[in-house]
């Protein structure tokens, strides 16, 4: 449904997509060390786990690519569109409820083109107030490495006097994993939407991976903000 017109996908009925970013090819079977991935060539993909690009995935519409991988007894095959974002909460909870507030690992695949984007919704998680069209923000993330921004979180609040969240404060950003980076910026800097004077953040950057890693970049999801590359 998400490659309407890539009719070699058509048969394919043994992996599936989770949204439209998240490609997953599961195991079903015993003994199994490797399998095949049917990956839809319109875009590049990330192994979740080594967040390094698939080698072998051509750029090309309308098709798709076998590619086989490793899938032993602790690797369900997971991979990452690019040109996406995916939030994630890394914390090993008993429940959803204890994970309400953890904070967040903003995930930046790069596509082909050097974009991605992505929505992050929240609410309090605990009443229906969402659907009087209140106490809800969504979040809305882009990038954009060959125009000089690393992420900028563009913020809408769903109610009518802009009130965020009560507990806004606590949706932190802790850390942003961006691949598909071909080379390590001069500097990253922070602008918030109440600042026109940058901070400097502090990165991590793997030539060989391809990903770059900030940490701790002291903003939450709630609120507007933008990284832009020196």
């Amino acid at each position: 449904m998400q490659y309407p017109k890539t009719q070699s996908l058509f048969s394919v009925d043994d992996q599936y997509l989770v949204g439209s970013d998240l490609l997953v090819k599961p195991v079903v079977g015993p003994g199994i060390t490797s399998t095949e991935v049917q990956f839809p060539t319109a875009d590049c993909w990330y192994d979740v786990d080594t967040m390094q690009r698939m080698a072998g995935v051509p750029s090309a519409p309308n098709s798709s690519v076998a590619v086989t991988v490793a899938s032993d007894i602790d690797k369900i095959p997971v991979y990452q569109r690019g040109g996406s974002i995916v939030t994630r909460k890394l914390r090993l909870r008993r429940s959803s409820h204890l994970m309400a507030m953890d904070p967040y690992t903003l995930y930046v695949a790069l596509g082909n083109d050097g974009k991605a984007a992505g929505e992050l919704y929240m609410d309090d998680e605990v009443t229906f107030a969402h659907e009087r069209k209140q106490d809800y923000v969504v979040a809305s993330l882009s990038s954009s490495w060959a125009e000089g921004v690393a992420v900028q979180n563009s913020v809408r609040v769903g109610n009518v006097d802009g009130e965020v969240l009560e507990r806004a404060g606590e949706r932190v950003v802790e850390r942003i994993v961006v691949m598909g980076v071909e080379r390590a910026p001069g500097g990253l800097s922070l602008f918030r939407r109440t600042s026109s004077d940058g901070t400097p953040l502090e990165f991590q950057y793997d030539s060989l991976t391809k990903v770059l890693v900030v940490r701790k970049p002291e903003v939450t999801a709630c609120e507007d903000f933008h990284i832009q590359i020196v």
